[in-house]
Parts: C-alpha cells; sequence; structure tokens
C-alpha cells in the first residue's frame, strides 16, 4: 500500500516576534527593583510601573501603574490588568519612577496564582 504523500504549507510569522521568556525577565527585574518599563500593549506605547505578575486563565498578566501613554502623561495613574501575550517593545524605562500601589492579593483575580509582586 502506498502512502500519500504529505502536503507542505507555509505558516506566516508575526513581524514581531515575541519571547515570553524574555518579557518576564525584564518585568520580573522591574517589579525587585520597583523601577518603570516601557511597553507597547494594543499599539499603544506606554511607560508603566508593574506590580505584580500572576497567572488567569492558563496565561500570565500583569498589573501596572500607567504612567504615560503615547508620551503624555496621565492625570491620574490607576492600575490597569494587561496580559503578557499582548505586551511587546517592552524595556527599562530610562526614568526610574517606581510607583507603588497596595495590592489585594485576596482579590479573585490572583487566584490562579501569584509570580511575582512589589513587596514592602
Amino acid at each position: 500500500m502506498i502512502e500519500p504523500r504529505k502536503k507542505l504549507s507555509l505558516r506566516l510569522q508575526s513581524p514581531e516576534p515575541r519571547d515570553e521568556a524574555s518579557i518576564v525577565a525584564v518585568l520580573t527585574q522591574a517589579i525587585t527593583r520597583r523601577s518603570c518599563v516601557t511597553w507597547t500593549y494594543n499599539r499603544t506605547a506606554m511607560r508603566a510601573s508593574p506590580q505584580i505578575l500572576y497567572w488567569r486563565n492558563d496565561a500570565l498578566h500583569c498589573d501596572a501603574i500607567v504612567i504615560e501613554r503615547n508620551g503624555m502623561a496621565i492625570i491620574e495613574p490607576k492600575l490597569g490588568s494587561f496580559r503578557l501575550s499582548g505586551l511587546s517593545d517592552v524595556a527599562m524605562a530610562d526614568k526610574p519612577i517606581g510607583l507603588s500601589h497596595v495590592i489585594d492579593i485576596a482579590d479573585e483575580r490572583y487566584r490562579d496564582g501569584i509570580f511575582l509582586r512589589v513587596t514592602d
């Protein structure tokens, strides 16, 4: 019996490869040093102060205080939640303004497990 030939197919990769391990490394460094990072999230450039890395729905997320959006300062910085798969161009920021926010670790969104958080 003759087996049919295998078909080859092409897959297009995204124009900017995202290495989640390097993103986690930068965010871990920023959290331990209480530093800011710059990143692009949903095509919006931001500068933020990461507060906690955690698992939710089998994906890593980061809660951070956004300080700038597209180069403009935020009037009232607040805590936002970001899925790591949506982040790109993650780097340590030049300006080391590390704001901190009191994280309620009993919150339901952290129930799947905390990877790392800012501690006092």
